[in-house]
């Protein structure tokens, strides 16, 4: 399947297109109201001023934006943030590596910040804490979209913890048990993890099947599903899978 991660927008401009089709609609019938021209503009402009406030911050400072959107469950493309330190590459790397102290949530955004400028200062940290802070990101997820989609794409921080191997098997195996809701937001996206109602646990199990390099078809209906992940667990980290 291609990777669909663009049709999750960011809320300012989901929100920003949300106005000017009402505005649209308003146009039809006698022009757009100045309600909506005025809500469209101060929009705008609250996204220029943080634009702003961004690019004046220094690498420390948009590590704590970063560790601030990560608490919250923003995803990178929803957070601007994100998009301010990934544009400015490698420059900002040992900032954040220095940043990266708590192996917890509040330090997701800014592990895939560093992945993403400095894979070489990123694979200089310890392998331990980009799992712990990767599991626990997942762990604490209320919606997915920073994962993707076990039956069509992954994003980034699934493909970062797909590529740390069995390292991550432990706490992937203890999520196996795990079956609250796991849903994304967005049209398409919403639709699919509707289809086959995702579970953390289903979130836990795809990705250590592609650890294991194991091809295994996700069947729709979670009663299957859950007699192949009671198969997993009864395996559990086991020998080598490569």
């Amino acid at each position: 399947m291609t990777h669909r991660s663009e049709m999750f927008t960011s809320t300012a401009v989901a929100l920003g297109i949300l106005l000017l089709g009402i505005g649209c609609g308003e146009q039809k019938t006698g022009g757009m109201s100045s309600q909506k021209v005025a809500e469209l503009q101060a929009l705008q402009q609250k996204r220029e001023n943080r634009r702003k406030q961004l690019q004046g911050m220094s690498g420390v400072q948009l590590a704590q934006e970063l560790a601030s959107d990560s608490t919250k469950g923003r995803e990178p493309f929803n957070s601007s943030a994100y998009q301010e330190t990934v544009s400015r590459g490698e420059g900002v790397a040992a900032d954040l590596k220095q940043s990266l102290t708590r192996p917890d949530r509040s330090s997701l955004l800014t592990l895939l910040a560093l992945r993403r400028v400095s894979p070489t200062q990123y694979h200089g940290l310890e392998p331990a804490l980009r799992v712990n802070i990767l599991i626990s990101s997942l762990e604490a997820s209320q919606y997915f979209n920073t994962w993707g989609i076990p039956n069509d794409y992954w994003e980034d921080a699934a493909k970062a913890l797909i590529e740390e191997g069995e390292v991550a098997d432990p706490g992937l195996i203890k999520l196996l048990s795990d079956k609250r809701p796991a849903p994304v937001f967005g049209s398409e996206g919403a639709t699919i993890s509707a289809q086959f109602h995702y579970r953390v646990c289903d979130y836990a199990w795809a990705l250590l099947n592609d650890i294991r390099q194991k091809k295994v078809e996700i069947p729709a209906d979670p009663a299957v599903r859950d007699q192949l992940i009671e198969k997993t667990l009864k395996e559990g980290s086991g020998p080598k899978h490569r």
